[in-house]
């Protein structure tokens, strides 16, 4: 069953941004090695990288999505260069073996519910290839998401935050602020209940959407919230990207400032 979230409580908090956009995106890829895998010209590469950060993604978007589903069935070993090129250049996770990675992929787009270990690299794949049913769940996304939650009264569950390597989000752990938000969720009746080792985890299934299911329902939230975001525009209802974009984008700017503005001394 779908865990119900107050659609309209995130699109007036996104509302604010949305007309942004174009300017809080700037995430800047590496794009040269789309040439060789046949994905890009020369003159390609040049046109697009004058692009601001924002139209760049676009780009990448449409065309790298597009030639992922051509070669998909028809060159997969090409399919497997460009999940590769998505994952490490584009999104710069670089850690993992190459073949720990397909295997990965290939997992991923047979699962109706795919596992969360390492959904951050997989869910990248999945929303260049799907755009219209899949976002990126990375840890960004997920702080805006909880965030939103958390201070808009949004929602009685939480999401799962894959690992992350940002600082400021690291200064204040959003998992911390959830659960202090619902302390009684944590509080024993009696001492000699936290001797248990699995305490905190018990405790957390009641805050916390369950992993298998988080990215099903990241993908149906944002979705919700896309229809009604960009209400009137097809392109934006459609692409889910456009609202992932913003998720991410505002996490370690807009999302601190929420946050330090909220628990600041009065």
């Amino acid at each position: 069953m779908t865990i119900k979230f107050d659609i309209d409580k995130f699109v007036t908090h996104l509302e604010r941004y949305k007309s942004d956009l174009p300017t809080l995106y700037n995430w800047n890829a590496k794009i040269d090695r789309l040439v060789e895998l046949e994905t890009l010209t020369e003159n390609q590469v040049t046109e697009i990288n004058a692009l601001s950060a924002y139209e760049k993604e676009l780009q990448l978007k449409k065309i790298v999505g597009q030639k992922l589903n051509d070669v998909l069935k028809t060159n997969p070993d090409l399919f497997d260069k460009l999940c590769l090129w998505v994952i490490k250049d584009w999104g710069g996770i670089t850690t993992a073996s190459d073949n720990d990675t397909i295997s990965l992929i290939k997992d991923f787009l047979n699962q109706d519910r795919p596992n969360f270990n390492r959904i951050a690299s997989a869910s990248k794949v999945g929303a260049y290839l799907f755009p219209d049913r899949n976002v990126i769940y990375d840890s960004r996304v997920a702080y805006s998401i909880n965030w939103i939650i958390l201070s808009e009264n949004a929602g009685q569950q939480y999401f799962p935050i894959p690992e992350g390597r940002n600082s400021k989000m690291s200064a204040f752990d959003l998992n911390v602020l959830i659960r202090l938000k619902n302390i009684s969720v944590y509080q024993p009746t009696e001492i000699t209940y936290l001797d248990h080792r699995l305490y905190i985890k018990n405790s957390d299934k009641k805050l916390f959407i369950n992993k298998k299911d988080a990215y099903f329902e990241l993908n149906n939230l944002v979705k919700q919230i896309s229809q009604k975001l960009w209400k009137g525009d097809i392109e934006k209802e459609q692409n889910l990207y456009f609202t992932e974009m913003i998720l991410f984008s505002i996490a370690d700017r807009e999302v601190f400032m929420d946050i330090t503005k909220k628990y600041g001394t009065n």
